[in-house]
């Protein structure tokens, strides 16, 4: 039986091909190019085109899970690995790993989506309990947490790793690190008085140290970063400072709701506030952004200076996730857009989110919210077993 002649589109220059895949920028666009066949495969490795890092838009779900992109407007079916697929996505790190529990309170995994490579996380904190008699006792167990947010360091596969996690437990920070004697458990912090807004892992930037930066609701950051010295196998010793940071006067009224995030741009960390209507008679709504940053006068001390416009720079916002975007690098993007997700969530409890217009979450631009239209953002999308996030394939 003769072989089918090959289709027209195979014998596409070599050269022309490399055109087309340089203007695509969605990494998913360029797979579908070079699933079309052999001839399309082979010019698509053959181009040296750079990858573009404009965050996707995770849409997780038990039945049909899905990822929005910006470059191309269109939300597409994602197939997930196994235990991704109907957990809840509780952090990000670039390269496409996200940070996952399978239920509430077990189940925690670090998983590429990309590759399908999963690092397991611990399910346990180890606690250092003193009782009135003074004498310590160390507890490995019955100690149950909530994760609400997990930051990582570098890629989980790397050696030198370290996690950082929000939880609701005992303590309300820990930490881990793959090694001898480490791998079950998450290492705690005493808790803080005040509450953790967001968490991000800085590097050091000009006259600032690198390490895990927190922000509390008081707008205080506190820097964790390994003890020095230890040997390849000595367990994980997080030392804390803090900057000193005045406090700034609150111009907005009492009824409007705060939540704040923690931006890397430039080399500046920057807090961005979200403030939303507080009524409880009424549903939640983002109203307004201010987009402070951060300062040093001192070795130890720092202010919060606002930033009026966001020049050349869109920003992505999700706790543990959030991006700075340079909008001359993409064209789909204009100067000052701020995209936000949902973070006012009991996420102890089941979540349906299954119209997206009910949802909390959008475009900002210029003082006023955009209505989702065309490339801006999904009207409705299914997400029933996670809150959406922010994804750098």
């Amino acid at each position: 039986m003769a072989r089918p002649p090959r289709p027209p589109w195979s014998d596409l220059p070599v050269e022309l091909l490399g055109i087309v895949f340089e203007q695509l920028n969605c990494l998913a666009d360029r797979a579908c190019l070079a699933a079309v066949c052999r001839p399309w495969c082979s010019a698509a490795a053959s181009v040296d085109a750079p990858q573009r890092g404009l965050p996707w838009l995770l849409l997780p779900s038990r039945d049909a899970p899905s990822f929005f992109s910006l470059h191309s407007g269109a939300t597409r079916r994602l197939t997930l690995p196994e235990g991704v697929r109907g957990a809840r996505l509780c952090g990000a790190h670039d390269g496409g790993w996200v940070a996952v529990a399978e239920d509430p309170w077990r189940g925690f995994a670090a998983v590429n989506i990309l590759t399908g490579v999963r690092v397991p996380l611990p399910e346990r904190l180890w606690l250092e309990v003193r009782y009135a008699h003074g004498w310590p006792f160390t507890d490995t167990c019955g100690h149950p947490m909530l994760v609400r947010t997990i930051v990582f360091s570098a890629p989980p596969t790397s050696t030198n790793c370290i996690a950082a996690a929000h939880v609701s437990s005992s303590s309300n920070l820990c930490f881990w690190q793959p090694g001898i004697g480490m791998d079950k458990h998450w290492i705690a912090r005493q808790a803080h008085p005040d509450v953790i807004q967001d968490i991000i892992y800085y590097h050091s930037g000009e006259k600032m140290q690198g390490g895990f930066h927190v922000l509390t609701n008081k707008e205080d950051i506190l820097v964790y970063e390994p003890r020095a010295g230890g040997g390849p196998d000595a367990p994980l010793e997080m030392t804390c400072r803090s900057y000193q940071i005045p406090r700034r006067a609150n111009r907005l009224p009492d009824s409007f709701v705060a939540t704040r995030y923690l931006v890397e741009s430039r080399g500046k960390l920057l807090m961005v506030v979200r403030h939303r209507s507080g009524n409880p008679s009424v549903r939640r709504r983002t109203r307004m952004f201010l987009v402070f940053e951060m300062c040093l006068t001192s070795p130890n001390a720092a202010t919060w200076e606002e930033i009026p416009e966001l020049s050349g720079r869109a920003l992505f916002l999700r706790r543990g996730c959030s991006r700075a975007v340079e909008v001359s690098h993409f064209s789909v993007l204009e100067e000052g857009t701020i995209y936000y997700l949902n973070d006012a969530v009991d996420m102890s409890n089941p979540m349906e989110f299954n119209n997206g217009s009910r949802y909390d979450m959008g475009v900002y631009r210029k003082g006023r919210k955009i209505r989702p239209v065309g490339r801006q953002f999904p009207r409705q999308f299914t997400a029933d077993c996670s809150p959406p996030i922010w994804l750098v394939p």
